[in-house]
C-alpha cells in the first residue's frame, strides 16, 4: 500500500512538473507610456483635473444664474420683506420704472433688489412691546443672533461693491453717515444743499447730506407700492465709488448716480 502511495504520489508531481507556466503577456506601448507618464505626473494631473472640476462647476452656475438688472438696489431696516414676498415685487416692479435706460440692453427695464431684515435694539424692543388696540400683548420677538447674522450680511455684501443705491432705516443710514468715504455728500452731488436731505455735522464742523427722505420725494408720493412697502422714514443713499464690483467700473457707477438723481426728485 506504501508503494502504491509513493507511485501515485510521482506521478503527480512529474504530470505537475510537465505543464507549461504561462506566460504574462507583455503590454503594448500606450499602456507602458501611460504607467510611465502616471508615474512620474501622478500629482501634477490631479491637481489639473481638480482645477477642470472646479471651473466647469463655476461655469454652469454663472450659465444657470438669473441675469442681474439693470441697476442693483439694497434695501436694509425693519421691513419684513421675509414675509412680505409681494410688497418686495411691488416695490421692485415700481423702482424699474424709474430706471432712465435700459443699461445692458436686453430690452427691458428691471432691477435687481436685494433686502436685509435689520433691527436697532430700539425698534426691536417697540416690536417686542407692541400691544393691540385693545391693550393687549401682540408683540413679536426678535432673534438677536440672526438680527446680528443679517447686519453682518449685509454689511459684507455692500463691501463687494456691487451695490450703490441704498434705502436704509434711519439708524442704519446714521451709522453708515459716521464712516468716512462710505456714503455721497448729496450737496455736492447736486451742486446744492437739498431741501429733503437728512444731514450730520462732523467733528470738523462739516455739514453733510448723507441721504434724502424718501417721504419727501415723488417716487413716496406717486406711488402707493412705495408707501405700503417702505417706511416714510426711510433714507436713499448713494454708496461712494469703491475699488471693487460695478462701484469701481465708472460707467456702471455714473448709472447708479443717474438712477439715484431720478429717485429723489421733489
Amino acid at each position: 500500500m506504501k508503494e502504491n502511495r509513493e507511485e501515485k504520489r510521482e506521478a503527480r508531481e512529474i504530470k505537475f512538473g510537465s505543464e507549461k507556466r504561462r506566460t504574462e503577456k507583455e503590454h503594448g506601448k500606450l499602456y507602458r507610456w501611460l504607467d510611465n507618464f502616471w508615474y512620474h505626473h501622478k500629482w501634477a494631473t490631479l491637481a489639473a483635473l481638480f482645477l477642470v472640476i472646479v471651473i466647469t462647476v463655476c461655469a454652469l452656475q454663472m450659465c444657470s444664474r438669473e441675469e442681474e438688472g439693470d441697476i442693483t438696489v439694497v434695501t436694509a431696516g425693519p421691513y419684513g420683506f421675509v414675509t412680505n414676498e409681494a410688497g418686495l415685487l411691488g416695490l421692485k416692479n415700481c423702482l424699474s420704472t424709474y430706471l432712465p435706460d435700459d443699461y445692458n440692453g436686453n430690452g427691458i427695464k428691471d432691477i435687481t433688489v436685494y433686502s436685509y431684515s435689520i433691527f436697532s435694539e430700539q425698534e426691536a424692543l417697540e416690536l417686542e412691546n407692541r400691544v393691540d388696540e385693545n391693550g393687549d400683548p401682540a408683540g413679536v420677538a426678535i432673534d438677536r443672533y440672526q438680527n446680528t447674522q443679517e447686519y453682518s450680511n449685509f454689511t459684507q455684501y455692500l463691501q463687494t461693491g456691487d451695490a450703490a443705491v441704498l434705502f436704509l432705516s434711519p439708524w442704519l443710514a446714521s451709522e453708515y453717515s459716521t464712516k468716512n468715504g462710505v456714503l455721497v455728500n448729496f450737496t455736492e452731488l447736486l451742486g446744492q444743499e437739498p431741501e429733503n436731505g437728512v444731514f450730520i455735522t462732523l467733528e470738523n464742523g462739516n455739514k453733510i447730506c448723507y441721504g434724502i427722505q424718501l417721504c419727501e420725494t415723488k417716487l413716496w408720493r406717486e406711488n402707493s407700492a412705495v408707501r405700503n412697502t417702505l417706511p416714510e422714514d426711510t433714507v436713499i443713499c448713494l454708496m461712494m465709488p469703491g475699488l471693487l464690483g460695478n462701484n469701481s467700473d465708472q460707467m456702471k457707477y455714473n448709472q447708479a448716480t443717474a438712477y439715484v438723481k431720478k429717485l429723489i426728485e421733489q
